[in-house]
């Protein structure tokens, strides 16, 4: 049975083809049209699916889409009738920072099934509620499909949040919270008032409130907007915030009152910003916290699968991991280009009765063509995996910034080797050149990668971290040494760990590092500042020159981009 899911019209439009219960292809559309969060309906990343995979379109048996018709729009226009009139900005301001308004998006999702046969599709789509398809994608990284599960995001249909018993990648609801109580939301608030862009920078909040003073009035302020709810899961302070109410300004008169005027987009970070961020940190993971005790308590499961938006929050992640006693499993592409994998899993399981196969791989996107390498890199002879990894550590030893395009691209939004950028873990000043070469804020943590044997020394305690969607707390020695660029100001690192068998190149970069006194190398996504990741090898040269990187490997070739350190 051959299953595309689609997620289509929103933030993170994506194609997944599932061919008889195993992923055979899974691209977000920005890696096609380069657009970041790209909404548009997915028609090239489905195309590279269908050529890649040697599908023909009247192939396809089912089209899977996280998104049910009726959108909750019963529960949408009593929300709207009851808070009237400051409700009316639900008609005249845009849904968020990357939908330009309502009803366009709405007319969107109503033609899908036109947008389908338009590529020559005949297959029925089947829609799937949007955290069913959540819950559903959390399975694929649960042992044999099977454990509890948190969701949550700003607002999938009506529901905000749930909690899951899934047995062989069915999942049941037990309970949920509904709009306008909504942690995703609560969070992109803050986020916006930061200065940054909500639905999208949200990791730059993560990232700030490990700066942050817990015990401020500021943080304590933001610790409010946000609470566990034992009827309803949670709730969020709503006279606090203009979301909830269809105000494209998220955060309301109350909250400027308290915290003052929002900080301009790319102005310095101001005194404060830091404890708001730490203070709605601190309460998106006292909610996690108690979804998951009581989801756990509630099924007796032996581990615990997250999924949505709201769980591309490492820290969070990394949190629960530590304190709570089984498996933490988030899936690694929790937001909604995964919904449309979870919602294609879901499908083959209604259609055949068998969970989808697991999870084994991200790299699931198009590989780099062998002609565009050779016209991209005509005079870089290849080599020999040896003489490549050779190549490659000797660089990152002497200091180099190395960008990475192999094999086929990573899905979602890390990359964990096949289009990325390495540098020494050791040296902050290397991570800061990192930083000031990718654009971004030196303040922001960075992500080491290390090889599975190697965990255990650098971490505690250490957990399997393949996909880069946790963080780990260095042991003091490591923050001291090995890791001395990597570790953030929590003393926690969003790592990913390879083995010979994950990442193979990039295991054998680390085996030739360790030879010279290395363990761990940094790794950053290989594109220019607010462009997604590249994709081809043109790209990635291009990306490479204006990044001011030193090398780029392509394939099993290196170019070197400038005089050599």
């Amino acid at each position: 049975m051959i299953v595309l899911g689609l997620n289509a019209h929103g933030h993170d439009a994506a194609a997944v083809l599932l061919v008889n219960g195993a992923v055979a292809f899974a691209a977000s559309e920005e890696r096609f049209d380069r657009v970041r969060h790209s909404t548009a309906f997915p028609a090239r990343a489905v195309a590279e699916a269908l050529r890649a995979t040697g599908t023909d379109p009247a192939d396809v048996d089912a089209v899977a889409f996280p998104w049910t018709r009726g959108m909750a729009r019963g529960r949408k226009a009593l929300h709207v009738l009851t808070h009237l009139p400051r409700s009316l900005a639900y008609l005249r301001e845009p849904p968020d920072a990357l939908l330009p308004s309502r009803a366009g998006y709405l007319r969107a999702m109503r033609r899908l099934e036109q947008d389908v046969a338009a590529l020559g599709i005949a297959a029925p789509v089947r829609r799937v509620p949007h955290h069913v398809a959540h819950a559903a994608s959390a399975a694929l990284v649960l042992p044999e499909a099977t454990g509890a599960v948190v969701t949550a995001d700003g607002m999938g249909e009506w529901t905000t949040a749930a909690t899951w018993a899934v047995e062989r990648g069915r999942p049941r609801c037990l309970r949920r919270a509904s709009y306008p109580h909504s942690p995703g939301k609560a969070y992109a608030a803050v986020t916006s008032w930061l200065g940054f862009l909500p639905e999208s920078d949200e990791g730059k909040t993560m990232g700030l409130a490990a700066y942050g003073d817990p015990t401020s009035p500021r943080a304590a302020f933001a610790r409010t907007l946000l609470a566990p709810d034992e009827r309803r899961l949670l709730r969020v302070d709503l006279p606090r915030l203009g979301f909830p109410w269809g105000e494209a300004r998220l955060y309301g008169d109350a909250f400027l009152r308290a915290l003052g005027p929002a900080r301009a987009r790319d102005a310095d970070v101001r005194a404060g910003d830091a404890d708001v961020a730490r203070g709605v940190q601190d309460a998106v993971e006292a909610f996690a916290l108690a979804a998951a005790r009581g989801v756990l308590g509630a099924t007796g499961a032996r581990a615990l699968g997250l999924a949505g938006g709201l769980f591309l929050n490492c820290a969070m992640n990394g949190r629960l991991a530590r304190e709570l006693d089984v498996p933490v499993l988030p899936f690694p592409v929790a937001g909604d280009a995964g919904a449309a994998l979870g919602a294609a899993a879901f499908v083959h399981l209604e259609a055949t009765g068998r969970p989808a196969a697991p999870l084994a791989t991200l790299r699931l996107g198009r590989a780099l063509d062998a002609a565009d390498v050779a016209a991209v890199a005509p005079a870089a002879p290849a080599l020999a995996p040896d003489a490549l990894a050779e190549a490659v550590a000797a660089r990152l030893d002497a200091g180099a910034l190395v960008g990475v395009a192999r094999g086929r691209a990573e899905l979602g939004p890390r990359a964990l080797g096949g289009r990325s950028v390495l540098a020494r873990a050791d040296d902050p000043a290397v991570r800061d050149r990192l930083n000031d070469h990718t654009g971004r804020e030196r303040w922001r943590p960075v992500a080491p990668v290390v090889r599975d044997e190697d965990l255990g020394r650098l971490f505690r305690p250490a957990f399997p971290s393949p996909w880069m969607i946790l963080t780990l707390r260095a042991t003091e020695e490591a923050a001291r040494g090995p890791l001395r660029g990597a570790v953030h100001a929590d003393g926690t690192a969003r790592v990913q760990s390879v083995g010979p068998g994950s990442e193979p190149f990039l295991h054998a970069v680390l085996g030739r590092l360790a030879a010279r006194g290395h363990a761990a190398v940094l790794n950053t996504s290989l594109n220019r500042r607010g462009e997604p990741i590249v994709d081809t090898a043109a790209e990635a040269l291009a990306a490479a020159r204006a990044m001011r990187l030193d090398a780029l490997v392509l394939e099993d070739r290196v170019l070197d981009l400038a005089p050599r350190r």
